[in-house]
């Protein structure tokens, strides 16, 4: 019953955001929403050139490293840490 509660929850916080998103940001505007998600791409873009020349490994290797390995490896190391705190929480429950 408490994991219906999160999910109905949590669903409608991203309907409700999602709603303030739609008219907020005037999204129904299909044109509206490619301007901002290409603004927000070539933002990223821009972000990863910077580091990139900051750090001296360029855009290329940067990106590798951050959305083929990097990125990858947090969601593994999230994934095994939330299962150790279920078995946990089962353990300490028997």
């Amino acid at each position: 019953m408490k994991i219906i509660r999160t999910l109905l929850i949590v669903f409608g916080l991203i309907g409700v955001f999602g709603y303030a998103f739609y008219f907020l940001f005037e999204w129904q505007i299909i044109g509206k929403f490619q301007k901002d998600v290409d603004w927000l791409f070539w933002a990223c873009v821009k972000i990863l050139q910077v580091w990139g020349d900051w750090t001296g490994l360029g855009y290329n290797l940067l990106n590798i490293l951050v959305f083929i390995i990097l990125q990858p490896v947090l969601i593994l190391l999230f994934f095994v840490l939330w299962r150790l705190e279920v078995s946990k929480h089962k353990r300490s429950k028997d």
